[in-house]
């Protein structure tokens, strides 16, 4: 069995647009969003499964849109249909520490 791969990622973008820019880059990658936890407005995690064959292309185009810290290409092979899980911590960078979420109340 293949290890996880930890990835940190760090943005100064608005939090909200760096999150849609992820998810598309993930997509287009040929990889899926296991999971998410949201620690607050400051820092989140994902958890995604790609092919192993696909890590280092994600890997590139995250790279374009926001800071990442650096890969160990030898631990993946290029060649292999496996599938990898990735587990994404994301900072940013224009946080303030005081996410709340809003829920309606419902009559009842």
């Amino acid at each position: 069995m293949r290890k996880n791969l930890n990835w940190q990622a760090y943005s100064n973008q608005d939090r909200h647009g760096i999150l849609a820019k992820i998810k598309d880059v993930i997509a287009s990658n040929d990889g899926y969003i296991l999971n998410f936890n949201m620690f607050s407005d400051l820092a989140m995690t994902l958890s995604l499964e790609i092919e192993e064959r696909h890590v280092i292309d994600l890997y590139n185009s995250l790279c374009d849109i926001c800071g990442m810290s650096d890969l160990d290409t030898k631990e993946i092979s290029q060649d292999s249909k496996k599938e990898r899980v990735v587990i994404m911590n994301i900072s940013f960078g224009k946080g303030k520490g005081k996410l709340k979420i809003n829920v309606p109340e419902v009559p009842g």
